[in-house]
């Protein structure tokens, strides 16, 4: 790429905006700590259903497990959206995989790359046999200024125009971005608006359905499903198996190497190769 990147503008994302909730309200930031944490806020104040935070650069961006998200100026995509509506109570623990399955739909429409899914959240470009982090999501259960009371903040980080030289070296065999992989810039306008309408579309379906469907999707793209994996829980605690499915919440079950089948919901997964 050459000179500077384009800044995100409204002008420029409401041509390829077909939603008719998701983004109705669209805040575009220079910079701030984390686009999650300026969106619960503005649902503490009581912003509608759909409300999208995006920035071109974040100083505090998180990650899963307090981990840190790199986050550099106007090559990537920072983008929380409020989901306010009443979701059914089953679909509550789906809505990371969800927002997981509307990434991966959207760089499918984009890109020819050849995306999977990393239970829980993350998405993978598979390159020679190797999965490389594209994107990961956070999700964040927020009280709201509305009597329907909880809401989820998702906070999506994609790695869209983002050089090798821009990563940190402890970085580069593990995570990638779209330029990397496909070998071009993507326009993040289009890829904002086309990462609206996927979400828009799964949000609706479970509202009205539940999450099988999703969950039937998600499984067919999910990496993890079927291989030897660790994972690395909460603490110093880790455990291999072998990842067979997920439950009815969503959870990974593992059958561990005693025969035991377990079922996983918070913890870091590696695939063992």
């Amino acid at each position: 790429m050459t000179g500077l990147p384009t800044p995100l503008a409204l002008d420029a994302i409401r041509p390829h905006l077909a939603t008719r909730v998701i983004g109705a309200t669209l805040l575009l930031h220079d910079e701030v700590d984390s686009t999650n944490r300026v969106l619960a806020d503005l649902a503490h104040q009581g912003s509608p259903d759909g409300t999208v935070v995006v920035a071109e650069s974040q100083t505090a961006g998180r990650g899963r497990l307090g981990r840190t998200w790199l986050s550099p100026r106007g090559l990537n995509l920072y983008v929380s959206i409020l989901l306010a509506r009443r979701l059914p109570s089953e679909m509550v623990t789906w809505t990371p995989m969800l927002a997981a399955m509307a990434v991966f739909r959207t760089i499918r429409t984009l890109t020819s790359l050849d995306v999977r899914l990393k239970w829980p959240n993350d998405v993978l470009a598979i390159r020679g046999g190797v999965g490389r982090k594209l994107a990961g999501i956070l999700v964040d259960a927020v009280g709201t200024g509305s009597a329907s009371g909880r809401a989820m903040v998702v906070g999506i980080g994609i790695n869209v125009n983002m050089p090798v030289e821009a990563f940190p070296k402890e970085l580069r065999a593990t995570a990638t971005s779209l330029l990397i992989e496909a070998g071009s810039p993507v326009d993040r306008s289009r890829l904002l608006a086309t990462l609206l309408g996927e979400l828009e579309r799964l949000y609706d379906h479970a509202c009205a359905h539940g999450p099988s469907d999703i969950a039937t999707a998600y499984q067919a793209a999910c990496d993890t499903i079927g291989k030897p994996v660790r994972i690395e829980l909460i603490g110093s605690e880790q455990t291999e198996g072998t990842a067979e499915g997920l439950a009815s919440d969503g959870a990974l079950r593992l059958r561990a190497k005693n025969g035991k089948v377990l079922e996983i919901r918070a913890g870091d997964v590696i695939h063992l190769r």
